[in-house]
């Protein structure tokens, strides 16, 4: 009798994202884009933001395929329409005093959840790979428990709340992500949230600590000094909001790359799983730098900015699959509302990962 011989081990391959885009190809877009834009008081913005992400899809390729984006420009200006139907009901509603503008203010923020949740939708579900498109399976019930009941609790817990409910948002997208019929595997936690936090809070106390420990160190003249001399006091008031800008970019940085790194590590697709490998100071070095050169050329030099910082994050990260990336199919999605895609640029409504 033959013994059956054990299945041979599936190889592990690791795939690193690629971005192949150039600064002088997607200036040549952005600066029709921008041009457009203007001349028809904002109309074609819609079909900017298509022709982007377009861009943006068609240069970042994984194991040699590239992304495809497939939204319409139409979706995207009824989306807002939609948002500036609730800012001109907003507008319309002071003649009437406080009162009815807390009241439209607070019915437009009861919304937010929804279109968040249609946002995620729409824009998975016109998100491609090898012709398979992605899809979100979280549910609006889901939305408005993170994003309204949660958030209600951020005063009443003085702001103790805030680690979990971004680990909640993080949560919300990651675990309902799918790639086809292939649904993302979430395994994090909440507690590693708290302790980015409580690092951010520790470093804010420090420089807090030295900036009042520098000013008392002075001499009893040079504080006199500074107080009776309003263009000295203008300085040290610039240059102290400056620093404090500076500080705080670099530590949303640092929530941004090791929020997103500790999800990616612990997110599985089916046999493939995911490495990110986003380090704080070189990003951090990417923003001011790109921050400068695009205050120096007056805005010229966004577009090389953009294309700079996607290269790096995209090549930080990493796709480890057992077998084969074919083995994930897909179904045919269903074609999500596309009026809330607009949500994705909604000011205050970070959703993006």
């Amino acid at each position: 009798m033959e013994s059956l011989s054990e299945p041979a081990p599936l190889s592990k391959q690791t795939h690193t994202l690629e971005f192949t885009g150039s600064a002088s190809e997607y200036f040549r877009i952005w600066i029709v884009n921008v041009l457009l834009t203007i001349l028809t008081l904002g109309i074609y913005y819609a079909w900017a933001k298509v022709r982007t992400r377009r861009y943006f899809y068609a240069h970042t390729s994984l194991d040699g395929h590239a992304f495809d984006y497939l939204g319409s420009p139409l979706d995207i200006l009824k989306g807002h329409l939609v948002f500036a139907a609730g800012l001109i009901a907003l507008v319309a509603a002071h003649p009437f005093g406080p009162v009815a503008q807390s009241a439209v203010a607070l019915a437009y923020y009861a919304v937010i959840p929804f279109l968040i949740y249609q946002s995620w939708r729409y824009r998975l579900h016109h998100a491609a790979y090898r012709n398979v498109r992605m899809r979100f399976h979280g549910s609006v019930g889901e939305s408005y428990g993170i994003y309204l009941w949660s958030a209600l609790w951020i005063p009443l817990t003085l702001g103790l709340i805030f680690p979990y409910l971004h680990f909640r948002k993080k949560k919300y997208v990651f675990e309902h992500l799918a790639y086809g019929e292939t649904q993302n595997h979430f395994g994090g936690k909440p507690w590693p949230f708290y302790a980015m936090y409580i690092l951010i809070f520790i470093v804010l106390i420090v420089f807090s600590t030295i900036f009042v420990v520098a000013f008392n160190k002075m001499d009893g003249a040079t504080r006199n000094s500074i107080k009776g001399n309003m263009d000295m006091i203008n300085v040290l008031f610039q240059t102290s909001a400056l620093a404090f800008i500076l500080i705080v970019s670099c530590l949303q940085q640092h929530i941004y790359i090791q929020s997103n790194n500790y999800c990616w590590n612990h997110s599985a697709l089916g046999h493939a799983r995911f490495h990110s490998a986003l380090r704080t100071w070189p990003l951090i070095g990417i923003r001011l730098t790109n921050t400068l050169a695009i205050i120096a050329s007056l805005g010229l030099m966004i577009p090389w900015a953009k294309v700079r910082r996607a290269r790096y994050i995209v090549s930080q990260l990493h796709v480890i699959v057992s077998g084969d990336l074919d083995e994930l199919t897909a179904p045919r999605g269903r074609r999500g509302r596309a009026q809330s895609d607009a949500s994705a640029d909604f000011p205050g409504v970070a959703i993006g990962l």
